[in-house]
């Protein structure tokens, strides 16, 4: 064989190995096939899920909490990729990322600080100043969709850490799983009409012409009390009564004749001086306007004569 032929052969070799540790480095098509990040381009956002729960055995989401929110972070992620138009090499290598991040919080109860590190450790190699540097696996992405890719990851899994841990660490109660529901019933058709909504008017109104009025409260009935205080006060009274018609009866049978006279003239003194005051007054007041016309008369007259 020739140099030549040598010399090609060597560099087919070489490139084969390139292309193998290449594929073997990168981070696509670790945990999602590349069949399987074609049909997940192909569908809209609930075949989307229906397809990582099968892949990822996810089918108790409906009851689970974990598998729900494990699913809820599988899908967003997924449809993201495919709004940010990822190809099918990006859209794993992207999966990778947000699954190994999301395994570590689960299985290996990374503190965020160790997980934002692998984090970093996966994105060297993207920006073409440091090329000389071996890349981490996710060399097909430029640096703006680098820059994208960990604004997306830091808002919907490191903002949201706390809440990861204790999903993974706590026990799901059971209560949360069921709920009692109150039904509450129409009342029966006897009822003529529904009874008014209390929202539906004021306070003062429903006060005053909806509610029941509270029942009218029986007359207490006074009682002795110990020191016998209630029948004293009636004893009293009763004697008071008694003795004020004893002093009228002996007041009027004293009275003789001159005395009553004496009374009923005082009484109507009282009466008719002011009404006689008043009538004097009057018949001044008319006695004065009768001299007043005469007066006018007299003077006409003398006026009138020659």
């Amino acid at each position: 064989m020739s140099k030549r032929g040598k010399s090609r052969g060597k560099d087919k070799g070489k490139k084969q190995d390139d292309e193998t540790d290449e594929k073997e480095g990168s981070l696509a098509y670790k945990v999602l096939s590349e069949d399987q990040c074609k049909t997940l381009l192909g569908q809209d956002v609930v075949e989307m899920q229906s397809t990582l729960c099968d892949i990822f055995k996810l089918h108790n989401y409906p009851t689970d909490l974990r598998d729900a929110g494990v699913l809820d972070y599988y899908t967003g992620a997924c449809w993201w990729g495919k709004e940010q138009g990822f190809t099918p090499q990006q859209l794993s290598g992207f999966f990778t990322v947000v699954h190994t991040l999301l395994d570590n919080v689960k299985e290996q109860h990374m503190a965020m600080v160790d997980n934002l590190k692998e984090f970093k450790k996966m994105l060297i190699g993207i920006d073409p100043e440091y090329q000389e540097i071996k890349s981490a696996g996710l060399d097909f992405f430029n640096t703006q969709q680098a820059k994208a890719l960990t604004n997306y990851i830091t808002s919907c899994l490191f903002q949201h850490y706390k809440l990861y841990e204790l999903m993974f660490t706590q026990t799901q109660a059971e209560e949360i799983i069921g709920t009692d529901l109150e039904i509450e019933t129409a009342k029966p058709a006897s009822v003529p009409f529904p009874p008014p909504l209390d929202e539906g008017v004021t306070q003062e109104t429903f006060a005053s012409y909806i509610a029941t009025p509270p029942p009218t409260p029986e007359p207490e009935q006074a009682d002795k009390n110990e020191d016998g205080l209630v029948g004293e006060v009636e004893e009293e009274d009763k004697g008071m009564e008694e003795l004020d018609a004893k002093l009228d009866t002996d007041i009027f049978s004293e009275l003789t004749v001159e005395d009553v006279r004496e009374v009923i003239e005082s009484v109507a003194k009282e009466l008719l001086n002011p009404l006689q005051s008043e009538i004097a007054a009057k018949l001044r007041e008319k006695e004065n306007i009768l001299i007043g016309r005469i007066n006018k008369v007299h003077k006409v007259a003398d006026e009138g004569s020659p």
